[in-house]
């Protein structure tokens, strides 16, 4: 006859105690992936704003010719971003052929050769400035995106038909992630190209900023 088998109660709680600390590893682990991953590592991030933006030929009237500005301001961070302010440049640009070849070094670090032709002038024919709360509690505006979320911006504008070549766009922002208002006190100052830029008025004002030839286009 077989006998009974006894059952190895030191086995039976290993096993148990095993199960147990996988059990736990595994809530650990999930509460690391939420807490961390998701909460604590994206606010430490900086944050980070794309802006892109064309230039539109709409159709010629009464002598003018109507453009319109269409960009996007999108969040592709992992935090978010508060805009601070936003600005846009429209500059009418003239050519002239070239007797020789001509280099243009109108701003530091950059060099341009063109042989047959250049930009003879620039005319600044619009401009837009915004600035929200975070920049002065006496504006009004107030824009903050999250993560993914996209902002929209259009304009049209008109100029005289046949007096510039073609016309280049230029855009900028300021953000932060700190939404403070009246935090960041700037001023809008201009670049060797006539495009925005900003610039703080409180040297312990810190925030992002770029300023990105966003289109050009020929009105030829």
């Amino acid at each position: 006859m077989f006998g009974r088998r006894e059952r190895n109660e030191p086995l039976g709680t290993l096993r148990d105690a095993v199960e147990i600390v996988a059990i736990l590893a595994a809530g650990l682990w999930a509460l690391y992936v939420f807490a961390y991953e998701q909460r604590l590592k994206p606010a430490s991030e900086p944050p980070s704003l794309r802006l892109t933006g064309s230039l539109y030929k709409l159709g010629t009237h009464n002598g003018l010719v109507q453009l319109a500005i269409k960009a996007t301001i999108t969040n592709n961070g992992s935090t978010d971003a508060s805009l601070i302010a936003t600005g846009f440049t429209a500059v009418g640009l003239r050519y002239a052929p070239n007797r020789t070849p001509a280099v243009d070094r109108v701003v530091n670090g950059l060099t341009i050769y063109q042989r047959d032709a250049r930009v003879a002038s620039r005319t600044v024919i619009y401009r837009t400035v915004e600035m929200t709360r975070l920049a002065s509690p006496k504006y009004s505006s107030s824009f903050t995106l999250q993560p993914g979320q996209e902002l929209p911006y259009s304009e049209i504008f008109a100029i005289k038909a046949g007096e510039f070549d073609a016309v280049a766009l230029y855009g900028s922002i300021a953000y932060s992630k700190r939404n403070v208002v009246g935090g960041f006190p700037m001023t809008a100052k201009l670049t060797p190209t006539s495009a925005v830029y900003f610039a703080p008025t409180d040297a312990k004002s810190e925030y992002s900023s770029e300023e990105v030839t966003l289109d050009q286009i020929s009105l030829w």
